[in-house]
């Protein structure tokens, strides 16, 4: 028999190991085993009810409230008929360069969407905002699942990196506006739009279908309703690039101090153009960037955007 000081060298399954002691041991891997399966059971549950969430309740987004059926709304909605673009007018502040008073007087203003009291919130929207305040617009692009109010919380800017409308955590996040724009009476130049690229389509997971030049021929166009006001807005640009390749990156875009600094803004982003859509943005113009992860993988640099100008 080995003496008593020499067990604390043997394993448990020697036959020289105490019973007491193996015994003991045996206990406490069954707890473990059961442990771990308990905390199995719990991941692969909420695995589960995350997946629920995602594909039934759309990750915790509302479904897109009826749009009044006006002239100008069903124009925007039979926007995806058309096969070709056409050049809209050239804005004031571009025709007063030419002198030009007849073709100034003719010229269409560029807009300028205003963020007014709750009473002016249209009302297909009212429900909406008072279920949450932090929305502020909704985003629609017709033959895609793209269909989703737009957040924006200044001083948290990625607060809905990985929330839903409803605030709870959802992987898929939602659609949010960068915290450096402005909606109000003093528009900041360009709109910035984030959102996933999830693998199941969701959120700005059918955004890279902009890539095909053909979709864009039967989609020139889509939506993107402030609060306060509707508006259909024209893709100008379609571009990948990668984080820290551009001298000029379209994220840092938001406002400019002077014409000369919005060309060469707006410059550097249509040189990136995957293909001609035959529009350029000119000065005046409210722009709206869409901004996507390249690859549905969270751990890539590359970037794919789509760059929208504004039209009556």
């Amino acid at each position: 028999m080995p003496r008593p000081h020499r067990y604390r060298r043997l394993k448990g399954d020697s036959a020289y190991y105490p019973f007491g002691a193996r015994t003991a041991m045996r206990r406490r891997q069954r707890r473990y085993a059961w442990l771990l399966r308990l905390c199995g059971a719990a991941a692969l549950c909420l695995a589960l009810a995350l997946a629920v969430r995602q594909s039934v309740f759309r990750g915790g987004q509302p479904l897109a409230p009826p749009r009044a059926a006006t002239a100008e709304s069903a124009l925007a909605q039979g926007a995806s008929d058309r096969v070709s673009v056409t050049v809209r007018p050239a804005t004031a502040d571009v025709l007063a360069a030419t002198g030009d008073a007849d073709a100034r007087a003719q010229a269409t203003p560029s807009p300028q969407p205003t963020v007014e009291p709750q009473a002016d919130i249209l009302p297909r929207y009212r429900d909406l905002y008072a279920q949450n305040p932090d929305m502020v617009g909704w985003l629609c692009i017709e033959g895609t699942d793209i269909d989703y109010p737009v957040m924006q919380t200044p001083g948290d800017n990625e607060y809905y990196l990985r929330r839903g409308f409803d605030r709870l955590y959802s992987t898929a996040g939602s659609l949010f506006l960068d915290e450096r724009c402005s909606l109000g009476a003093d528009p900041t130049a360009n709109w910035l739009i984030y959102g996933h690229n999830m693998a199941d389509d969701s959120m700005f997971g059918q955004l890279d279908r902009y890539t095909d030049p053909d979709f864009y021929e039967q989609h020139p166009t889509f939506t993107f309703d402030t609060l306060t006001e509707e508006g259909t807005w024209q893709v100008a640009a379609v571009l990948r690039t990668d984080l820290g390749a551009d001298q000029d990156p379209y994220y840092t875009f938001f406002d400019a101090d002077s014409r000369a600094e919005w060309q060469r803004r707006v410059d550097a982003i249509m040189a990136l153009a995957l293909y001609d859509t035959g529009v350029t943005p000119q000065y005046g113009d409210q722009l709206l960037t869409l901004s996507t992860c390249g690859t549905s993988s969270i751990y890539t640099n590359a970037r794919l955007a789509v760059l929208a100008v504004r039209v009556e």
